[in-house]
């Protein structure tokens, strides 16, 4: 292997906010929120940690509260690592009605952990990984469901020791808004990782105490501006169902989620319910969602057809039927969510929440007229098929598939999926595209990694192809080759030769959300 070139995805641009105290290198929609701090256990280390977090909060502008109100938009508390938190006093659950709230406002529970301790779970965790399922059957972790232990393992063998420490902290807290803070023996911070539903776990290091809070303090107030785009509205208008059912684009949709599913880029769905050991969720967070969605633009609705949901129901991707599609025919203009087109005679379909995602990357992108079955000139978008999984990209063939990034603001302080800042962030992103716009550009595959949560790869249309075959060959031929190690800031790449001759761009690590290249 000879190195030709080493590469760094890494933008120079970078925003500015609108918060006091200023300016901070920083998403340009930030702005202060109402926080509540209600401790629960505190350590020296929580106490070294959160002190300079609320100070810093608190001269961007955010006031902070003792009793959460509703203009609240975070509740902070604490938790006791080892100690389960009872789930008749989990603010998750039931600050909204302990605190008489019209809304329910985001949880984040800090929990101090010493080092030795995190490193020992890690180890456990890559030794569950590595064990058969049938001799961790039964396993039990003290506070978590009898079955967590299944969760658990796959976290493990998919995401890494750190994704199934995520959801055995956020399980034993009874919160999806998890920072791990280790400490040293002697109670000083080392770092903090940031844990979320999707399986996010960017490291940010305590180099020194006002920085630490600044960065957790971005963190904190990108998390409580993003907010999900799941206000789907249907339109009045149906579409017949005779025409549904003559349509080849749906079959497409099922061969792709098998074959999406071979390459890893789907999984089994998570079952929150399993982790908890509890059934009533729902008002809180859905008992279940699945991992990744797709879609393909069909020219005789015209619309985009969209996997459904998986959290309104259980939906595994890998084997959808054509009742578990949704037709997407536009974004609200609150950008909220998506309008759907219901199909006649058929029980409506909520779409993913990444459905604002995937239309709006439709509508960035540039036009083109193409003949339906009718010989009808429609315009659909240069983008024809495009895949939402939770995986990364461990290198790529820069001839035929081409990489884009978002704006820095995104690899620094990171967002979730299905909200709409990441959405708009990824249709940017999309929009600057060489080779969507350049339509004599060879390069059929276009994607992009969203640092925390996954892959977006767009294919172009091609004629007398179906839907999602340009995306299936590049993956078959390797021209796109998948990682299940999902970036959490940064990449950084370099093109090699290999011993084929094949010239491909390789990643090299992908760097913490800090960009100090503390985490791989």
């Amino acid at each position: 292997m000879t190195v030709i070139a080493r590469v760094s995805t890494e933008p120079t641009a970078a925003s500015h906010s609108r918060l006091q105290g200023g300016p901070y290198h920083t998403h340009d929609w930030l702005h202060p929120v109402e926080f509540a701090y209600l401790p629960g256990p505190l350590t020296p280390a929580l106490e070294q940690t959160i002190d300079p977090l609320l100070e810093w909060l608190k001269r961007a502008g955010c006031p902070i509260l003792s009793r959460p109100t509703n203009q609240t938009e975070v509740i902070i508390t604490t938790a006791r690592f080892g100690v389960p938190v009872d789930r008749s006093k989990a603010l998750f659950f039931h600050a909204k009605r302990r605190y008489h709230l019209s809304q329910r406002p985001r949880l984040m529970t800090i929990v101090s952990i010493a080092e030795p301790d995190y490193q020992r779970w890690l180890d456990h965790f890559t030794s569950l990984a590595a064990r058969s399922a049938a001799a961790s059957a039964e396993y039990q972790y003290p506070g978590l469901g009898p079955e967590a232990i299944e969760v658990l393992q796959r976290q493990a063998r998919r995401g890494g020791p750190e994704v199934a420490m995520a959801r055995f902290l956020q399980g034993h807290v009874k919160s999806i808004q998890v920072m791990a803070l280790r400490h040293d023996g002697w109670n000083r911070p080392l770092s903090a990782m940031l844990f979320d539903l999707a399986g996010a776990h960017p490291t940010v290091l305590a180099r020194d105490p006002q920085t630490f809070a600044q960065e957790l303090g971005l963190r904190l107030l990108a998390t409580s501006g993003a907010h999900e785009v799941n206000a789907h509205v249907f339109s009045g208008e149906t579409f017949p169902q005779a025409r549904w059912e003559q349509l080849a684009s749906p079959d497409a949709m099922i061969r792709a989620g098998r074959v999406f599913g071979e390459f890893g880029f789907l999984t089994d769905p998570i079952a929150i319910e399993k982790i908890t050991g509890f059934r009533s969720v729902s008002e809180a967070i859905s008992a279940q969602y699945s991992e990744g969605c797709f879609a393909t633009y069909e020219p005789e609705i015209p619309g985009l057809i969209v996997t459904a949901s998986g959290s309104s129901r259980l939906v595994d991707k890998r084997r959808i039927q054509r009742s578990d599609q949704a037709i997407v025919v536009g974004v609200k203009p609150e950008r909220d969510g998506a309008i759907v087109r219901p199909i006649a005679g058929l029980d409506r379909v909520v779409p993913s929440v990444e459905a604002v995602e995937l239309m709006s990357i439709c509508q960035a992108v540039p036009p083109r007229r193409r003949s339906n079955r009718h010989a009808e000139e429609v315009e659909v978008p240069v983008a024809r098929s495009i895949l939402h999984g939770p995986i990364g990209v461990a290198a790529y063939d820069p001839a035929r598939v081409e990489s884009v990034q978002l704006d820095e603001p995104y690899y620094r302080h990171l967002v979730s999926c299905g909200t709409g800042v990441l959405a708009e962030g990824t249709s940017s992103a999309f929009s600057r595209s060489s080779a969507l716009n350049d339509p004599d550009d060879p390069r059929l595959v276009v994607f992009l990694e969203q640092p925390g949560h996954g892959v977006v790869v767009v294919e172009k249309w091609v004629e007398g192809r179906q839907p999602f075959e340009v995306m299936r060959d590049c993956l078959a031929s390797g021209d796109l080759q998948a990682s299940l190690q999902v970036p959490q800031g940064w990449i950084d790449w370099e093109l090699i030769t290999r011993s084929d001759g094949r010239r491909m761009m390789q990643k090299v690590a992908a760097r913490s959300s800090n960009g100090r290249g503390d985490h791989l």
